[in-house]
């Protein structure tokens, strides 16, 4: 076999090798992708049934996942009225929390209250559930000055926007 033929053979047998490892990759990581986005698709599913149940949600516009002491979720949306509604649910199922929108604030007026009081900071999460039987948002920021490598959390009551409490550099 003369050496231009062996070498031709070389590079489609290497060419091969390299397709099927990436084949390998890709189908690998969509699986992984599918199997670690599971909970909160089955989290959101069950929120939803739920405030269709309680509060007759007909279209969701956000879902939010709530964890400190007690996990809640959350699903903002209008119900048949047309009234926008939070509908906060203890993971536990019981005792939901009806919330009309415009008698509280939004995720942008919550994020803003935050970044008005520490400009410096960056928001990365911003979620609505319970603490002490009170609706508030939790504002999830990070110092944009790099002086902390941490988390900042604040939460804010929805109906006013009183900061309740705040964890920096976690």
């Amino acid at each position: 076999m003369p050496d231009n033929e062996k070498r031709e053979k070389q590079k489609v047998t290497a060419l091969f090798v390299i397709s099927m490892v990436l084949l390998f990759i890709i189908f690998f990581s969509i699986i992984f992708y599918i199997r670690a986005s599971r909970p909160m698709r089955q989290a959101k599913q069950e929120a939803v049934e739920i405030a269709e149940e309680y509060a007759n949600i007909d279209t969701v516009d956000d879902f939010y996942w709530f964890t400190r002491d007690e996990t809640y979720f959350t699903v903002m949306g209008k119900d048949e009225n047309d009234r926008d509604l939070a509908v906060i649910i203890p993971q536990s199922g019981n005792k939901v929390t009806v919330e009309q929108q415009d008698e509280g604030l939004t995720e942008q007026e919550a994020r803003q209250a935050v970044l008005q009081e520490h400009e410096n900071e960056t928001v990365e999460k911003t979620s609505l559930g319970m603490v002490d039987d009170t609706p508030v948002w939790e504002v999830v920021t990070t110092d944009d000055n790099g002086d902390s490598e941490g988390s900042n959390y604040y939460l804010l009551q929805f109906e006013d926007g009183e900061e309740v409490n705040s964890l920096r550099d976690i």
